[in-house]
């Protein structure tokens, strides 16, 4: 993944006057939690808004700078003002080398299925999978390539090219993308079949009759 960083000041005031007066000067109030201990700290409301429009995700991990130190997070929940939108408060999670964490990842697709172009219909059923990394493992988007894809064929969450370190919490094996058989091409297979029928059986009672 791409390194991600962001600076972060020590809060030492909470309560909903501190935290509006720091809006007012540009800041989000934060937590960065971690080892079962939270610190309040904020950032530069314009800085984390331009990460959160760059497409950070759920499992993307920042490098986050308090007082000298550079921990590894990511953003575990963004909470907002229902009528503007702009960021209430925001809260990070410390990842620890070695440990695995749980998050989700993005699942995304490129290329053409090849069935596509034979009139076929793709399909892309699983947009994000639930797992268990290692912060050294993680990362945020699996890209798969689904050029080969023709008509009847499929990716399942088995064949996601990820880590063997990762533990994917899913229950079986379900389809992640799919090139299927549309009406028309049923219509066709099925009118073929009834001509391929109706062709053989003049010949089968030409053969009756010798």
């Amino acid at each position: 993944m791409e390194k991600i960083s962001i600076k972060a000041k020590p809060r030492t005031t909470k309560g909903k006057g501190p935290s509006r007066r720091l809006r007012v000067d540009g800041l989000v109030p934060a937590n960065i939690i971690g080892s079962g201990q939270a610190t309040s700290a904020s950032v530069v409301e314009k800085e984390i808004q331009k990460l959160i429009d760059s497409g950070i995700r759920k499992a993307t991990l920042i490098d986050l700078e308090l007082d000298g130190k550079t921990e590894r997070v990511f953003v575990k929940e963004v909470q907002r003002f229902p009528h503007t939108g702009q960021i209430r408060h925001i809260d990070f999670f410390k990842v620890t080398p070695g440990k695995k964490i749980l998050t989700t990842v993005a699942i995304k697709t490129s290329g053409v299925a090849k069935g596509s172009k034979a009139g076929g219909q793709f399909e892309h059923l699983i947009h994000e999978i639930k797992v268990k990394s290692t912060p050294e493992d993680l990362v945020d988007v699996l890209t798969i390539d689904v050029s080969h894809l023709d008509v009847g064929m499929s990716i399942k969450v088995s064949e996601l090219p990820c880590p063997k370190s990762w533990e994917i919490l899913v229950n079986g094996d379900p389809i992640v993308t799919s090139c299927n058989k549309t009406k028309a091409i049923l219509a066709a297979e099925r009118a073929e079949k009834a001509e391929a029928e109706k062709g053989g059986k003049p010949a089968a009672k030409k053969a009756a009759k010798k």
